[in-house]
């Protein structure tokens, strides 16, 4: 089996685990001095529970289905945590849950490559963003799905 390396919680999540006293306990006696809540890193919170990551996935996105007006929600629920093997190299066989494709064929560079012109037909000036990329699930055997996890 493969031992998780990081665990994947969303931002009031960790905001809410900061403040869990045993948590708080186990960072003053790992040697952490100053424990209040803004002062735990997701680095402190990482050693706490023996991994190398804690990854907040704090990013919003567009859950409105196509057409509709929009609707703004977290990418990852309050209610889940996933414990789970990532990778930490570049090397293809390296078993972990996922990767993130990128296809550059197009000009496209990691981390996108921005265009911009003007378009006088609309009288605007037009950016454009490409960035190709696929997130794949390579072992789901890889991670467990933790549900009813909102603390406090």
């Amino acid at each position: 089996g493969l031992w998780p390396n990081a665990l994947i919680i969303n931002r009031k999540v960790f905001r809410n685990l900061r403040n869990v006293e045993q948590i708080v306990d186990r960072l003053k006696y790992q040697g952490f001095v100053d424990v209040r809540p803004q002062m735990v890193t997701r680095a402190a919170m990482a050693a706490c529970f023996d991994l190398d990551y804690v990854i907040v996935a704090d990013c919003p996105k567009d859950s409105a289905a196509e057409g509709q007006d929009t609707t703004i929600a977290n990418i990852w629920s309050d209610e889940y945590a996933m414990v789970c093997r990532v990778a930490t190299t570049q090397d293809i066989r390296e078993p972990c849950i996922g990767r993130t494709f990128h296809w550059g064929e197009d000009g496209s560079q990691i981390g996108g490559l921005i265009e911009s012109y003007r378009d006088e037909s609309v009288r605007s000036d037009v950016v454009r963003v490409r960035h190709d990329v696929d997130e794949v699930v390579l072992y789901v055997e890889a991670g467990h799905l933790l549900s009813n996890v909102t603390t406090i």
